[in-house]
């Protein structure tokens, strides 16, 4: 065999061993001419370019690239560099004008004279790998955003040691990235609970618990804290973030204190919304009114409103606090048996930050024991004040009224006794005849208030009897037969023949007073009548006298008949009277179980009527 066969058999073997020795690299290796022809490459680099192997070494190295000039722009860059080796990182496209991305390790090899005749390279396909990072960059870039954003305070920690912090952590602390860096995370907590730090950071608990943290001005504050332990850049670290809860846990300490304070209250307290319709009760106003919450919660108010409540007062309610302000006032309401009770009521709007009503508050206190005191009070005070008034009349008429006719006829007497000589028998006819009439009057006098003195004093026998109206009015007509002649009054008796069941006496008084009354004010020549009907289905027999009189002025009528202010004026004849007989006929018609009542106008004349039971 020739030399230059056995050359050429050595050449064979050794392509042939490069082959069998790149075709199964992962990585494309190839040569190339400077003028970008392809003398040599491997399988891995034909299938990482979709192509055949024939095909590539049938190709340009430019027909790979996206622009030439890219390539040129690569050429130029390895002419000026001094070492035979670099890297570079470029695009290339696939058969399936896909681009991939390579990381290129290209030796120049040159020949004697310095001359770049080829370029050996190693191509690996860096597409997957570069996708990663790009994508780690991206990601961490939205992480470094977001910490930077948030508004939590969040550390970094490797085993305990700061890596690395957010603003807000700087900011909530007061200590800088530069000089928090490098220490133990358990410096900047609070000594009493550096324990609990370190047990959770053992133990990996997430949270999120409660931590006291210090500021770079050695103060103090609660934080709320959670933790996660996390992989970066293969490394597992301690992600911590926190937030500064003081003011939190101040708002919860004083809705605590306030819900302590409401649930305890000794007053009822109602929550509603803004249609009225109740959100929460607490426990008083369960005593109070017999609701339980779940009985109340969801209702309007008005299941406690009782009859006496009247709509006016809720209008005048919803009113004011509509209008944002505070109602006051009481209420007579019902509670869930039925029981009335008295409370006094404060409603208010609950207004939040930008002035709107979001809520109604009650406060309201039980008053009803005050309200049954101030009521004694009242009565109390109204029998005392009635009682002074019963002694101030009864004075009254004894100083006036009585002592007066008792002083006329002391006069009288004395005046006939020293003067009995000397007087015609027809002037001693004419004195005992004043004598008679003034020892009646203050018979009749002394009996009102005899009869009065038993009414007040509980004292008076009251016996029913069966009696004829008729027959009573007759005989008392008859007993001012004498008054009414002395007038020319005509007295008119239109009274039926009816049977009552009655106190007789106390009947036959009041006729007389009304009468009596009656022939005061009336004037000479006039008439006075009295009738009877009867009313309410056979019920109730009324009787009313009718004069012609002077009347009494609409302001005094409702004076007529208490106590605390009589009225009493002069008659036609200028007749006294004493105030006391309407007064009496009023407590003598309700002891028979009636009521009396008066019509009247100046200059026209008056009419009393009143009532008594059938039976």
């Amino acid at each position: 065999m020739s030399g230059q066969s056995m050359n050429t058999n050595q050449e064979n073997q050794e392509k042939d061993l490069v082959i069998q020795l790149t075709d199964h690299l992962p990585v494309g290796i190839y040569r190339t001419t400077v003028e970008g022809r392809i003398l040599y490459a491997n399988s891995a680099l034909a299938r990482m370019l979709e192509y055949t192997l024939d095909e590539i070494l049938n190709m340009s190295v430019y027909d790979f690239y996206f622009n030439r000039k890219e390539r040129n722009a690569e050429i130029d860059m390895l002419a000026d560099k001094d070492q035979n080796t670099t890297k570079q990182i470029i695009h290339l496209k696939t058969r399936n004008n896909k681009e991939i991305i390579v990381e290129d390790t290209v030796k120049v090899v040159k020949d004697k004279s310095n001359k770049v005749i080829y370029f050996d390279g190693i191509l690996e396909d860096i597409t997957e790998k570069k996708k990663a990072e790009d994508a780690l960059k991206e990601s961490q870039a939205r992480y470094k955003i977001l910490t930077d954003l948030t508004i939590e305070g969040i550390i970094i920690h490797d085993k305990g040691v700061v890596i690395d912090i957010n603003p807000s952590a700087h900011k909530l602390t007061g200590y800088s990235l530069d000089f928090i860096k490098g220490k133990n995370v358990l410096e900047f907590i609070h000594p009493d609970l550096r324990n609990l730090a370190m047990e959770n950071m053992s133990n990996k608990i997430p949270g999120p618990y409660e931590l006291k943290l210090m500021r770079k001005n050695n103060t103090a504050f609660i934080a709320e804290v959670e933790a996660k332990d996390v992989f970066i850049d293969g490394k597992e670290l301690r992600v911590v973030a926190f937030r500064d809860i003081t003011d939190r846990k101040r708002i919860e300490e004083e809705i605590l204190s306030l819900y302590t304070a409401v649930k305890q209250s000794p007053s009822s307290i109602v929550i509603t919304d803004t249609n009225g319709i109740i959100e929460y009760v607490n426990p008083k106003f369960t005593e109070v009114t017999g609701y339980t919450f779940e009985e109340a919660v969801g209702q309007n108010p008005n299941i406690l409103k009782s009859e006496h409540t009247e709509s006016e007062d809720y209008r005048e309610l919803w009113e004011t606090i509509v209008k944002g302000e505070t109602w006051r006032g009481e209420f007579l309401n019902k509670k869930k048996d039925g029981t009335l009770y008295w409370e006094l009521a404060s409603i208010s709007p609950i207004i939040d930050e930008k002035g709107k009503t979001i809520k109604y508050l009650a406060v309201k206190e039980d008053i009803t024991d005050r309200k049954n005191t101030e009521s004694a009070l009242i009565d109390s005070e109204k029998e005392l004040s009635e009682a002074n008034a019963t002694k101030n009349v009864f004075f009254s008429i004894i100083a006036h009224d009585l002592k007066g006719p008792v002083g006329n006829i002391s006069q009288l007497l004395k005046l006939l006794k020293d003067n009995f000589s000397d007087i015609s028998n027809d002037e001693k006819l004419d004195y005992i005849n004043i004598l008679m009439g003034l020892s009646s009057k203050t018979n009749n006098l002394l009996d009102d208030l005899l009869l009065w003195a038993r009414i007040q004093m509980n004292t008076l026998e009251f016996d029913i009897e069966k009696i004829s109206l008729k027959d009573l009015t007759e005989n008392t007509l008859f007993l001012l037969e004498e008054k009414a002649k002395e007038k020319n009054i005509k007295i008119i008796s239109n009274v039926g023949d009816i049977e009552l069941e009655i106190n007789k006496s106390s009947i036959k008084t009041v006729i007389r007073n009304l009468l009596s009354n009656a022939l005061k004010f009336s004037y000479q020549d006039s008439k006075i009548e009295i009738n009877s009907n009867v009313i309410e289905n056979n019920k109730f027999v009324e009787i009313s006298v009718k004069d012609n009189g002077i009347g009494i002025p609409k302001e005094y009528i409702d004076k007529l008949f208490k106590i605390g202010s009589t009225f009493s004026t002069y008659g036609t004849d200028k007749e006294k009277g004493t105030g006391l007989g309407l007064i009496l006929c009023k407590e003598l018609i309700e002891k028979n179980g009636g009521s009396i009542r008066a019509d009247s106008e100046e200059d026209k004349g008056s009419t009393f009527y009143f009532t008594i039971p059938l039976k």
